[in-house]
């Protein structure tokens, strides 16, 4: 993928996003960490965010276009003062009659009073938007224009900032505001978070999480699916590597997806849980039960979404894992189809239940 288009690309957008959410050895770092090194964890991924019936009443009698339900990419915490970030990425800027309005009207209430209110002991927090660089001033623009919007309708906007990604010689270069240095502390006003870009870069080495509402693109859909099970498949692998014959393996599908993302499973939505796991028990683990269930009848078993690997013999390990590494062995990477949560689906919950956050 070329430098311009990756930092246009939303699942692209959001892992990069993560990776400088996430702690990285100081001198051996994959994407620099900056909001770690500032202090912020990750409280939430993927997230829509409920308004106090208070502002939903207030937004109803408005007569402006507001979600409901903003989600944003990523919300961090600092849980020594209080403050948040709040994360939206886009591919481009948009005007102030964009249909995109009524998304960005929701995040810019988000962040307001709401924001405490929903996320106490948090205080306050900064919506932050981050596009490429060139994008900047004209999505500043519109951001204070529908401030200014919601604030003569008597709702209540709060802080936003503009961040943006821009492919330069010396690597990827993530740039911010004065808004942002105010609210975090941060020095200076870029940094390089990649140090290397190649004329064609693989954007999946930082795959973390991945689900088809991520792309709009149905090509890069398939594209990312496919690399989301190559990563669970490696996870298995090394996993298998280690475990000896006669022991049994088990492992349950969120298990095996909270080790391949490294935790971050754990901050996603409900929903988005739910469908990564479906897209691993169904596109992965089901076609491995079915392959060995005749070949090495008893080794390997799928009941609910717990996988259970035992060997008898050396030789059944061996066949099995010559064929779990072969990269010849593909695993269906289509679209599954929409469906509410199965009975499998044990922490699919209702659709504003959210996961059980860590202390920032």
């Amino acid at each position: 993928m070329k430098p311009d288009e990756l930092i246009r690309d939303p699942v692209f957008q959001l892992n990069l996003l993560l990776w400088m959410a996430k702690e990285q050895p100081v001198d051996n770092w994959r994407v620099r960490p900056l909001f770690w090194e500032l202090g912020f964890a990750i409280l939430y991924v993927e997230q829509p965010f409920r308004f106090p019936v208070e502002t939903t009443q207030a937004v109803q009698t408005s007569g402006l276009a507001v979600s409901d339900a903003p989600e944003p990419e990523l919300i961090l915490a600092r849980g020594e003062n209080g403050k948040a970030l709040y994360f939206e990425a886009k591919a481009n800027s948009f005007g102030p009659t964009s249909s995109n309005c009524h998304q960005a009207r929701g995040h810019l209430l988000a962040v307001g009073p709401a924001f405490a209110e929903t996320y106490k002991p948090l205080t306050s927090c900064l919506l932050c938007y981050v596009l490429p660089s060139g994008r900047r001033s004209n999505m500043a623009s519109c951001l204070g224009q529908l401030a200014g919007e919601l604030k003569e309708a008597k709702l209540s906007p709060g802080a936003h900032s503009v961040h943006g990604l821009s492919a330069k010689k010396i690597g990827l270069v993530y740039s911010w505001d004065k808004a942002f240095k105010s609210h975090t502390g941060a020095e200076g006003a870029e940094t390089t978070v990649i140090k290397e870009l190649a004329d064609d870069t693989d954007p999946t080495p930082l795959l973390l999480v991945y689900t088809d509402e991520d792309s709009p693109n149905p090509q890069m859909q398939g594209f990312y699916r496919r690399a989301m099970l190559d990563h669970v498949r490696a996870r298995l692998l090394c996993d298998l590597h280690a475990q000896d014959v006669g022991n049994p393996y088990t492992i349950t599908v969120d298990d095996l997806l909270k080790r391949t993302t490294e935790g971050i499973f754990e901050y996603l939505a409900r929903k988005r849980q739910g469908s990564i796991r479906r897209l691993v028990r169904t596109n992965f683990l089901g076609p491995i039960c079915d392959k060995w269930k005749d070949n090495q009848p008893g080794c390997v078993s799928l009941v609910d979404d717990t996988l259970t690997v035992q060997w008898s013999a050396s030789d059944e390990k061996e066949t099995f894992m010559d064929w779990l590494e072969d990269r010849a062995t593909r695993f269906p990477e289509d679209r599954l189809p929409k469906e509410g949560p199965t009975l499998f689906d044990t922490n699919a919950g209702p659709p504003d239940d959210r996961p059980t956050p860590k202390e920032p």
